[in-house]
C-alpha cells in the first residue's frame, strides 16, 4: 500500500463534514469589546456548570480565565456560588476547596449535624502503561454519633516500571486517623495517630530508600465568639514522634499549635490573621551510629490579610507573612547539622475606583528570604489603571521591582552580591469600529540591569548586564455574524543584551522580531465549522561588535482546523498544520541593503484526526490517527541539501467509560491500543542512509472505582 493510500483514511472526515447537516456550533461570545480577543471557543457547558461572563469576573478577581474556570471544574461549584463562599470565609477563591478540605476533618463543622451520620467512600484506580503500571487504593471513613467525631483517611499506592529488563518498585503509605469529643459547640478533645511509610526498591541502584514514620498525638479543638465582630480558632496537637529512614532514627516528643483570628467590623474592615508553630524535640542518631544526640526541629508562619472600604470608592488591602524553620539532621561524624531559613514580606494596595472600567491601583511590596543559599531583599512599586471614555478604553500598567542577593561562599561556590532592577511600563489601547470591527494597539518597555560585585577572592560573579525590550501590537478583529470572524495582527519587537565589560561585549545582540497573523473562522454548515491560523515571522539577531555572527531566522506556519458534529454523539475534528524554518547568515551589502545566505531549512507537517462516538454517556470510543513528516535541508558551498528525513505514523483508538453503579457507585477509566511506526533516513555526501522502521504496538489504559456509602 502505497504512503498516499495510507492516508486517504484521514480525509474521510473532511468528506462527511461537508455533506453533513446537524446540530449547530457555536462558541460564547463576549460583551465587551475588551474581552474580544479572548478565546471563547472552548468554554462549553460541562459538568452542568456556566462559564457566562468568566473574563470579566475573572479580570475583577485578578485571576487569569482558565485559572478560574479550572477551580470551578475541580471544585464543582458555580461560578457565583464560589465567590459568595470566598467572601464569606474570608479567603481567596483559589482557597475556597482547600478550607473545605480542612473543615470536613474538623469535628466543630460537624455542630450543626443532627443524629447519626455514616459515609465511607473507597477508591482504586489501575493505569497501566507500556513499562509502568500503578495501582491506588483509598478510603475515606466518617462516623458521627452525637458529640463524637470519628474519621480516617487512607492511601496507598503501587507503582512498578521496567527499565533495560530491570523491575523497580515504588509504594507510598498514608493514613490519618482522628477521634473527637465535642463537649459543647467550640470545643472538642481527642487523638489522633498519622502514619506514613515510602518504599523504593530499584535493582539497579546501591542506595535503595525506605521510610517510616508516625505520629501519635493528642488533640484539642476550639472556637471562640469573643466578641460579636471577633471570632477566633485555636488547635493544639501533641504527642510522639518516630522516623526512621536511611539518613536517620528520630523518636521524641512532637507538638503543632496553630489557629486563626478574624476581625470584621460590617463593610469597612475585616482583617483575618493565621498561624502556627509546630516542632519536636528528639533523640536522634545516624542508622549505622551508636550514640544519640538532641535535637529540635522548628517551624512557624504567620499570614495576615486586612481590608478597609473594600466597597468604597477608595480602600486599602494590606497582607503580610512571616516564617521561620529550623531542621537539625546528625552528621556522620555525630554532629548536629542545622539548617535554618525564614521570610517575611508584606504588601499594601491602595484601590481607587470609580466603576469597573475606571480605576487606579497602587501597590507597594517589601520582603526578605533567607536560604541555604544566601539572602535576597525584594522591594518594588506597581500602578495598574483603567480608563474607559466612550469608545476607548486605556489599560496601563507599570512596575519597578529591586531584588538585591547576597550569595556568601559556600562549598567553593558563590561569593558574590547581585543587584536586580528590573522596569517596564505596558499600555492597551481598545477601541471598536462600529459593531463588527474592534482594533487594539498594545506597546511595551521595560529594562533588567544586573550589577554583581565580588565578595571573595575566588569567586566568579555573572557578567554585569542590561536587558532591554521594546515591542507595540496591532490587532483587529473583524466579527461578521457567529458564522464568520476574522483577526489580523503586527507584532514588532526590539530586544537588546548589552554586557558591560569591554571583553563580553562580542555577545551583545539586538534582536529585531516582526511577526504577523491573519486567522479565520467560520461555520460552513450548521454541523461543520473550519479555522485557520497563519503566521509569518522574522528574527533578525545583530552582533554590533562581530557583524560576521548577523543571522536571519525565518518562520512560516498555517495551521487548519475542522469540527464537525455530525451527530450529537458523533463528532470529527481534523488539523493539519504545516511548518517551514529556514534561517542563515544575514549579510549586509556595500548599498545598505541585506541578504539571507541559508545555512539549513526545518520543514514539519503534521496531519492529525479524532473521531468520537458516544453511544451513550456512560460509554465512548475514540480513534485518533496521526501522521508526521519531518524534513531537515543543509546547504554546503551554496548548494542545498537534505540532510535527514523522518516519518512518524501513530494510531490511538480506545474506550472511555463513565458508569454509575447503583446509586452510591462511579466506574471509569480508558483502556487504549496504541501503535506507531517511526523512519528516519540520513544523508551523508548526498547518499541516503535509512534506518529500518521501529515498530511500537501497545495497551494502556486506567481504572477506578468509587464507592460511597
Amino acid at each position: 500500500m502505497t504512503k498516499t493510500r495510507r492516508l486517504l483514511f484521514l480525509l474521510v472526515p473532511v468528506l462527511i463534514g461537508l455533506v453533513a447537516q446537524s446540530l449547530p456550533g457555536r462558541a460564547q461570545t463576549s460583551s465587551s469589546a475588551r474581552f474580544a480577543f479572548a478565546d471563547t471557543t472552548l468554554l462549553r457547558d460541562t459538568l452542568n456548570l456556566k462559564f457566562d461572563g468568566l473574563f470579566e469576573r475573572a479580570d475583577s478577581l485578578r485571576l487569569l480565565p482558565d485559572s478560574l474556570r479550572a477551580l470551578m471544574i475541580r471544585f464543582r461549584l458555580p461560578m457565583l456560588r464560589m465567590i459568595a463562599m470566598a467572601d464569606s470565609m474570608g479567603v481567596p477563591v483559589d482557597s475556597v476547596g482547600a478550607v473545605i478540605t480542612r473543615e470536613s476533618f474538623n469535628p466543630l463543622s460537624q455542630a450543626a449535624s443532627v443524629g447519626s451520620r455514616t459515609t465511607f467512600k473507597y477508591t482504586s484506580g489501575y493505569n497501566v502503561g507500556r513499562t509502568n503500571s500503578s495501582w491506588s487504593n483509598g478510603a475515606d471513613y466518617t462516623m458521627v454519633r452525637g458529640p463524637l467525631f470519628l474519621r480516617n483517611g487512607t492511601n496507598i499506592v503501587m507503582d512498578r516500571s521496567t527499565t533495560a529488563g530491570r523491575l523497580s518498585l515504588r509504594q507510598t503509605r498514608e493514613s490519618t486517623s482522628e477521634a473527637n469529643w465535642r463537649l459543647n459547640k467550640g470545643l472538642s478533645v481527642g487523638g489522633r495517630a498519622a502514619l506514613s511509610g515510602f518504599d523504593n526498591l530499584d535493582p539497579g541502584s546501591t542506595s535503595n530508600e525506605g521510610e517510616t514514620k508516625s505520629d501519635i498525638q493528642l488533640s484539642t479543638r476550639t472556637r471562640q465568639q469573643l466578641m460579636k465582630d471577633l471570632s477566633s480558632e485555636f488547635n493544639l496537637f501533641a504527642g510522639l514522634l518516630d522516623l526512621k529512614n536511611f539518613s536517620q532514627l528520630k523518636r521524641g516528643l512532637s507538638g503543632d499549635f496553630n489557629g486563626r483570628l478574624r476581625y470584621n467590623r460590617g463593610s469597612w474592615l475585616s482583617h483575618d490573621l493565621n498561624g502556627g508553630v509546630n516542632g519536636n524535640l528528639a533523640r536522634t542518631r545516624r542508622p549505622s551510629a551508636e550514640n544519640t544526640l538532641r535535637t529540635s526541629d522548628f517551624s512557624g508562619t504567620a499570614r495576615g490579610a486586612m481590608q478597609m472600604f473594600p466597597t468604597a470608592p477608595v480602600g486599602l488591602s494590606v497582607n503580610y507573612s512571616a516564617r521561620k524553620t529550623r531542621v537539625e539532621t546528625p552528621n556522620d561524624d555525630e554532629t548536629i547539622n542545622r539548617l535554618l531559613t525564614s521570610g517575611a514580606s508584606v504588601d499594601a494596595t491602595v484601590r481607587m475606583r470609580l466603576t469597573n472600567d475606571r480605576y487606579l491601583n497602587l501597590t507597594a511590596n517589601t520582603g526578605q528570604n533567607r536560604t541555604l543559599q544566601g539572602t535576597r531583599r525584594d522591594k518594588g512599586l506597581r500602578a495598574q489603571a483603567r480608563w474607559a471614555q466612550g469608545v476607548y478604553a486605556l489599560d496601563a500598567d507599570y512596575s519597578d521591582l529591586i531584588g538585591d542577593s547576597n550569595f556568601p561562599r559556600r562549598k567553593g561556590a558563590y561569593g558574590y552580591n547581585e543587584v536586580q532592577d528590573n522596569r517596564q511600563a505596558n499600555a492597551t489601547l481598545t477601541r471598536p469600529f462600529g459593531r463588527r470591527i474592534t482594533a487594539k494597539l498594545t506597546s511595551g518597555i521595560s529594562l533588567s540591569q544586573f550589577r554583581s560585585k565580588a565578595i571573595a577572592d575566588t569567586a566568579s560573579p555573572p557578567t554585569p548586564r542590561d536587558a532591554y525590550r521594546q515591542n507595540y501590537r496591532l490587532e483587529g478583529l473583524y466579527n461578521y455574524s457567529e458564522k464568520l470572524n476574522s483577526g489580523v495582527a503586527l507584532d514588532v519587537t526590539l530586544t537588546r543584551a548589552i554586557n558591560l565589560p569591554s571583553i563580553s561585549t562580542s555577545n551583545n545582540t539586538d534582536t529585531r522580531s516582526y511577526r504577523g497573523e491573519w486567522r479565520w473562522s467560520y461555520r460552513m454548515l450548521r454541523g461543520l465549522t473550519a479555522s485557520q491560523t497563519n503566521t509569518v515571522s522574522a528574527d533578525y539577531q545583530f552582533f554590533p561588535f562581530a557583524a560576521d555572527r548577523n543571522d536571519l531566522s525565518l518562520d512560516f506556519n498555517s495551521v487548519t482546523n475542522l469540527n464537525a458534529v455530525l451527530t450529537p454523539r458523533l463528532t470529527i475534528d481534523v488539523t493539519h498544520n504545516a511548518r517551514q524554518q529556514p534561517r542563515g547568515d544575514w549579510r549586509l551589502l556595500p548599498d545598505g541593503t541585506g541578504v539571507l545566505v541559508p545555512s539549513d531549512e526545518n520543514l514539519n507537517y503534521t496531519l492529525r484526526s479524532r473521531v468520537t462516538w458516544s453511544p451513550s454517556p456512560a460509554l465512548s470510543f475514540t480513534i485518533t490517527p496521526d501522521y508526521q513528516a519531518t524534513d531537515r535541508n543543509g546547504t554546503s558551498n551554496g548548494v542545498e541539501a537534505p540532510t535527514r528525513r523522518s516519518r512518524r505514523l501513530t494510531f490511538t483508538g480506545g474506550a472511555n467509560l463513565n458508569l454509575t453503579i447503583a446509586r452510591k457507585g462511579l466506574l471509569t477509566g480508558t483502556i487504549n491500543r496504541s501503535f506507531s511506526a517511526d523512519q528516519s533516513t540520513t544523508f551523508r555526501n548526498g547518499l541516503p542512509q535509512q534506518s529500518p522502521v521501529a515498530e511500537q504496538d501497545y495497551w494502556n489504559g486506567s481504572l477506578q472505582l468509587s464507592w460511597e456509602l
